[in-house]
This record gives structure tokens, C-alpha cells and sequence, in this order.
């Protein structure tokens, strides 16, 4: 399960950031880390990550701006986000909350709750793995004969919809035979 989601850590402080990744790798994760929401979203651009784990208070975009922008991306899947601070009160966690985190940890870190958390992180993503095959099965079965395989004809009224708009559009002939 952890070799197929790959995490990124945004974290300004070296140290912190060092020392979460050496912990993560050594559980056996794919880690990859930055140090500013500018450099994660950069990132996001170039490859999915399903679970990031973030600073709240970093210099120039923040945590809760890193969560609303990753939160607006059309992105391939979910993607579970953990908040990191130093910040404890109630309104903090409802506001990290609001702002698109899925959970929310104290620093200092303790790692086997992370562990924890990350592991109820993957079991959120399996999830959705599996809601997305099953809607994908019963799309197909919408649109095809249970009997003969072939499509049905909702599938028809659908595409041909589609074909007649395109060969309008395109000034094209339209043929069809059935």
C-alpha cells in the first residue's frame, strides 16, 4: 500500500522537513519534500501526489492557502492532506478543516500517530479508488446489453447526439447504419 502513493511534504524549516522525510523513508515510503507552497503546487503540476503533509506557517503561501489551492486543481484522484502546527486551539483546527485539510497534527510530531493517520490516509484513497472502478462498471453497464455485450440504445441516443453536433460543426456528412 505505501509503495503506490507517493507523499510530499512542505515544510520551510530544514530541520523539521529532514527529519519527517529520513522518518518517513524509513517506514517505507516514497518521499519526496519542498520547502514552500509555491514549490509544492510547481510540483503538483508535474506529478499527482495523493498525500501531502504540510507546514500551516510557512513565508509567502501558507498551509491553509496551499490546501484551498490544491483543493481547486483538476487533479487525477484525491488527495489526502495533513496540516501540520504548532497552533492547538479549536478555531485553528476548524479553520485548517475549512480550508481543505483532512487532518490536522500538533508539532511536536508524534510519529507513530502520524503513522496512524497516514495509514486511515490510504484507506480514504483505496476507497475512492474503488468508488471510481465501480461507478466506471456501471457507466458500461448503462450503455451496453447485458446479453449480447453490444451497445444499447441509450448508448446510440448519446453518441449520435454527439456525431450529429460534430458533423454540424465541421461541416460534415453523417451516415448511419444500423
Amino acid at each position: 500500500m505505501q509503495d503506490s502513493y507517493p507523499i510530499l511534504i512542505v515544510e520551510d524549516n530544514p530541520v523539521s522537513r529532514k527529519l519527517l522525510e529520513k522518518t518517513l523513508k524509513k517506514g517505507g515510503y516514497e518521499v519526496v519534500s519542498v520547502s514552500t507552497g509555491e514549490e509544492a503546487l510547481t510540483l503538483f503540476r508535474c506529478k499527482f501526489f495523493p498525500i501531502v503533509i504540510t507546514d500551516w506557517m510557512m513565508p509567502g503561501m501558507d498551509g491553509l492557502e496551499l490546501c484551498r489551492q490544491i483543493r481547486t486543481m483538476d487533479l487525477p484522484g484525491y488527495v489526502f492532506i495533513i496540516l501540520l502546527t504548532a497552533k492547538d486551539s479549536k478555531d485553528d483546527l476548524i479553520a485548517g478543516l475549512e480550508a481543505g485539510a483532512d487532518d490536522y497534527l500538533t508539532k511536536p510530531l508524534n510519529y507513530p500517530e502520524l503513522k496512524a493517520r497516514l495509514k486511515s490516509g490510504f484507506r480514504i484513497l483505496e476507497l475512492e479508488k474503488s468508488l471510481k472502478k465501480a461507478n466506471e462498471e456501471i457507466r458500461i453497464l448503462s450503455i451496453t446489453d447485458s446479453l449480447t455485450g453490444c451497445y444499447n440504445r441509450h448508448f446510440l441516443m448519446q453518441r449520435l447526439r454527439h456525431e450529429i453536433k460534430r458533423a454540424r460543426r465541421y461541416k460534415h456528412e453523417l451516415s448511419v447504419v444500423m
